[in-house]
């Protein structure tokens, strides 16, 4: 049940704040809240919206003043509303919709969530964010992920060269100059059209397409002496069916590269960033299914959130035969 309305305004002078009815309402309910009024601080808020029914920043906030209150239930349709209001601005199509709604509030809830990223999510995502990819990518969230794979596809590979290669979800190609120089054939797939064209400006990759990778994959009749997927399955929480159409694409002896974020229960989990974490011993459960076997496993930092490092899998499967996997750098995974 909602509290009966407040005269915010009146809890602001009866704090000993003047001039109240001057003072717009966003600002006041932060100082209500900081002084421990949050009802009159949601009075404030609820005002605002009135007038500004899509301010992101008023509704978390709101939000967050529900939560503290135990109101709960009020929470999830102005959830909804926000994540309805990001389908907008991405300008995901709306048959799409509600499939991003549900992937987004699994995301933040922790609800049981889907066994993947919704793909026009992934899609409109990337297609914004692709002229700034890089840059952010390389300074705020210190990525490396593409260096940590390559370092282990080097150890794995020794002098092989001349090799088919595919980069799963190549985005804006940053791991297409360090795979060139072992490819006779490099190949690129991405959902994101505008990924692809800052792919398209490296001028290393022998060609370029639009596609989502499982589909891509169970379609196609060629075969590959190495795949990889950089920081690319974080978006893909069940990971079966996925390895089971790599398997099919890898030539005799060839080798499947990937990273994930290391999860600490069994399984896989969606996380609070929209991002998969996997577990090894579930890695190692599918990739035995699809007939692949590890041949190395490394545990690295891949990349930082919010300043802290994530740590993530670094792993090398093949089709070949039995194959004990060899750790790298630091022992025993």
């Amino acid at each position: 049940m909602k509290p009966s309305p407040i005269d915010w305004r009146a809890r602001l002078e009866a704090c000993g704040f003047e001039g109240a009815q001057h003072v717009p309402p966003t600002y006041a309910a932060h100082v209500l809240w900081s002084w421990r009024e949050p009802l009159a601080a949601e009075a404030a808020l609820r005002e605002h919206l009135e007038q500004q029914p899509d301010d992101k920043d008023s509704l978390k906030m709101l939000i967050s003043l529900l939560q503290e209150t135990g109101r709960t239930s009020e929470v999830a349709p102005l959830r909804r509303h926000l994540h309805a209001r990001r389908c907008q601005d991405l300008r995901i199509p709306e048959a799409a919709r509600d499939a991003v709604i549900a992937y987004l509030e699994a995301a933040e809830t922790g609800s049981t969530p889907p066994e993947r990223t919704a793909e026009a999510y992934v899609a409109a995502l990337f297609d914004v964010y692709a002229p700034s990819f890089d840059d952010s990518l390389r300074g705020f969230l210190a990525y490396r992920a593409p260096e940590r794979l390559m370092d282990a596809v080097r150890t794995v590979l020794g002098g092989r060269r001349e090799l088919d290669v595919l980069d799963l979800g190549c985005g804006t190609g940053l791991a297409g100059p360090l795979l060139r120089p072992f490819a006779r054939r490099l190949e690129g797939i991405d959902l994101s059209t505008g990924m692809l064209d800052k792919a398209r400006e490296r001028g290393v990759y022998d060609a370029l397409r639009a596609g989502e990778i499982t589909a891509e994959l169970a379609s196609s009749t060629a075969c590959h002496d190495l795949i990889v997927a950089v920081d690319v399955l974080v978006y893909f929480g069940a990971l079966e069916a996925l390895l089971e159409h790599v398997a099919r694409r890898l030539a005799p002896g060839g080798l499947f590269a990937f990273t994930v974020e290391k999860g600490t229960e069994p399984g896989y989990r969606l996380q609070p960033t929209a991002r998969y974490v996997h577990h090894l011993d579930y890695l190692r459960g599918c990739a035995s299914a699809a007939g692949l076997r590890p041949v190395l496993e490394r545990e690295d930092t891949l990349r930082k959130q919010a300043g802290q490092p994530v740590v993530g899998y670094v792993v090398v499967l093949t089709r070949s035969g039995p194959t004990e996997a060899r750790p790298v750098n630091g022992g025993p995974i």
